[in-house]
């Protein structure tokens, strides 16, 4: 718990950098956006200079220039100025003047009121290396965000410099609250999953260890049955040796002495058998509603990797997905298991194996169908399929079938085999359906 609590804390502070983050940024893009509409202002005032230059003559009324041109604050002749001479002059206090030698005229520029603004300070060199010729009073090179922008122009080569600060009052509070909120609930969603899960684990690690010693104590006893009933069937063996040598010899009026040996020795088998027997019966069964299409769905993730080898396709076509059956989760996943199994199993290096399985209502019940690609089933399999160690394939043992046969009776099922027309097995399960 103390770790998720950790990673949890992790993500919260994660999202609310990433927030502050994010409003910092903004106010950093909308500061560079103000600074760009500036250059672009002045980048429009520096046009008019120069387009504005080469028509006047000199004598024009400085009034009604200003009034459409409020950078320009003087106009003069000048006398005898070359043709070579700088287009470009400096004048202190940030202003300049531009020349127009073939006309000789010149006139003097003032753009401090265009460098106004609330939220971006400026500043305007006139030359790329040069220092500020006029400035806001706010600039400050050394403030966080930093622009400057060269403007490309032959007589008025200006440098734009921008600057401006983070406004910690303008954050937005609201954004903080509701992401805070968010993982709170999250944080508490997720650990009462985190605990039913480990609830989860720990009944099952519970449940699995008292499996474990049930197997455990049923090995034993087992082993001991086993040593019990070996004596009787070793002297069935030898009664049965003699049997046979008395024969041989001619001895029958022995024969009778050796055969009631026998019957008493497996009358003793016979007794020890079913001593086994009541000791391991099992309990009623209490069935319950169960799902079987999420049965299915367990049993091919415990079986997918024998699907990948054998490269066996799976259809599925359960027409009552919620449909619910009376069984025992537990027999209903080792049902599906040992069929699928087998039907991957027949179909083992056949290129164009698969599994199907559909489910069809039926009055009272849901049949489901499992059917493969497989030879199917032979006229013997059919009738002994489920007889105890019967099996057609090499290192068998023969109980899949016979476990199948006795679970569906035990949940008041029904199985049923055939042989498609197509050819392949078909297995059909029928279950009482759940109220």
């Amino acid at each position: 718990m103390k770790r998720y609590w950790l990673v949890w804390l992790l993500l919260t502070l994660i999202t609310l950098i990433a927030l502050f983050a994010d409003q910092i940024l903004q106010q950093q893009r909308v500061g560079e956006a103000q600074f760009n509409q500036q250059f672009n202002r002045l980048a429009a005032y520096q046009t008019q200079n120069e387009t504005l230059l080469p028509l006047l003559d000199g004598d024009e009324d400085l009034a009604a220039l200003q009034s459409k041109f409020p950078q320009l604050v003087l106009l003069e002749h000048t006398v005898n100025r070359p043709l070579t001479a700088p287009r470009f002059e400096e004048v202190s206090g940030g202003r300049y003047w531009l020349y127009n030698p073939y006309r000789q005229i010149r006139m003097l520029i003032d753009l401090h009121f265009a460098l106004q603004t609330s939220d971006v300070a400026l500043a305007l060199a006139f030359h790329i290396h040069a220092p500020p010729a006029m400035q806001t009073a706010n600039y400050s090179d050394s403030a966080r965000w930093q622009w400057q922008r060269p403007f490309i122009n032959h007589y008025q080569p200006f440098l734009l410099k921008g600057s401006a600060n983070p406004d910690w009052r303008s954050l937005h509070m609201l954004p903080f609250t509701l992401a805070l909120l968010l993982w709170l609930v999250i944080g508490g969603l997720g650990w009462w999953l985190l605990r039913q899960w480990r609830q989860h684990v720990e009944m099952r690690l519970r449940a699995d260890y008292f499996q474990r010693t049930r197997r455990e104590a049923l090995g034993e006893f087992t082993a001991g049955i086993i040593h019990e009933i070996n004596q009787p069937l070793t002297a069935i063996n030898t009664w049965l040796h003699s049997s046979q040598l008395l024969l041989r010899q001619g001895k029958h009026e022995n024969l009778p002495q050796a055969l009631n040996a026998m019957s008493l020795q497996t009358e003793r088998l016979a007794a020890l058998l079913q001593r086994f027997r009541d000791i391991v019966s099992e309990r009623p069964v209490a069935m319950s509603a169960v799902n079987p299409e999420a049965v299915w769905r367990r049993v091919t993730v415990l079986l997918q990797q024998e699907l990948d080898d054998g490269d066996v396709a799976l259809r599925q076509q359960f027409q009552h997905g919620q449909a619910r059956v009376l069984s025992d989760p537990q027999w209903l996943e080792q049902v599906f298991h040992n069929l699928l199994q087998n039907a991957i199993h027949m179909q083992h290096g056949r290129p164009d194996a698969w599994v199907n399985i559909a489910s069809e209502h039926v009055s009272q019940g849901i049949k489901i169908i499992i059917s493969d690609n497989g030879p199917g089933f032979s006229a013997e399999g059919l009738a002994q399929a489920c007889m105890p160690f019967y099996s057609t394939r090499a290192n068998s043992m023969g109980l899949g079938m016979t476990l199948v046969e006795n679970l569906m009776l035990r949940m008041n099922g029904q199985l049923r085999l055939a042989n498609r027309a197509a050819g392949g097995a078909e297995i059909t399960l029928i279950f009482q359906l759940a109220e």
